[in-house]
């Protein structure tokens, strides 16, 4: 029987369902303000990789043979930039961080794409939204008891506060403003109905009173 390739899952519901609803304008001004936004989206992508791989905590068993795309947070060592990422991580080898696509106001960049040899003026604009995070510490939001590469109580504070209480924030999507807005429109032109249907009706009971006067 084929095991089925979490990893890839995980990939393609992301793509899906959230990374095309980021508003990654707002998310880049939230890793300057309060990170509400930002913390709110990492929930997104934490939920959904415990719902595709099956727990938070993973093992050498999950994604493809080991490897696996989770979410994040990195921090540039020089600058203290704050930014959301998926990792790359391969769990057959204690945890050994192969890759790292940062969320900026640009969209998802990766690192290896941007660093890319053949990549051109492309790679080169990559590398310019990418640069405030240089050499950079990570974290992950999934529980990797063997990973011998990341030491939680080592980590730096910006890091800390993220993975504390990240999972208290819930952002709203592109799409689920969208619709908001379309059922908060909707009952505000019912109420406008109700209310052009209520003066009619007054003006109809004042008409009537001043024939009866009359």
């Amino acid at each position: 029987m084929e095991t089925k390739n979490t990893t890839d899952q995980y990939i393609e519901y992301i793509n899906k369902k959230i990374l095309l609803f980021i508003d990654y304008k707002k998310l880049q001004t939230s890793y300057d303000t309060d990170m509400v936004y930002a913390k709110g989206i990492l929930n997104r992508l934490h939920e959904a990789m415990a719902g595709v791989y099956g727990s938070e905590q993973l093992g050498s068993e999950d994604g493809d043979d080991g490897f696996v795309v989770i979410p994040g947070v990195v921090q540039g060592r020089e600058t203290g930039k704050v930014c959301l990422a998926l990792l790359d991580i391969d769990l057959s080898s204690s945890g050994e961080h192969w890759g790292t696509a940062f969320l900026v106001e640009g969209g998802i960049i990766s690192q290896n794409e941007a660093y890319s040899k053949d990549g051109g003026e492309e790679a080169a604009e990559m590398r310019k939204m990418i640069a405030p995070y240089g050499v950079y510490d990570y974290c992950y939001t999934a529980k990797i008891p063997d990973d011998i590469h990341v030491r939680i109580n080592q980590l730096p504070v910006a890091l800390l506060d993220v993975l504390k209480d990240f999972r208290n924030y819930r952002a709203l999507l592109t799409n689920e403003v969208k619709v908001k807005r379309s059922v908060k429109d909707r009952l505000r032109d019912a109420q406008k109905r109700a209310d052009a249907q209520k003066n009619l009706s007054n003006r109809g009971s004042l008409i009537e009173s001043a024939a009866i006067t009359l």
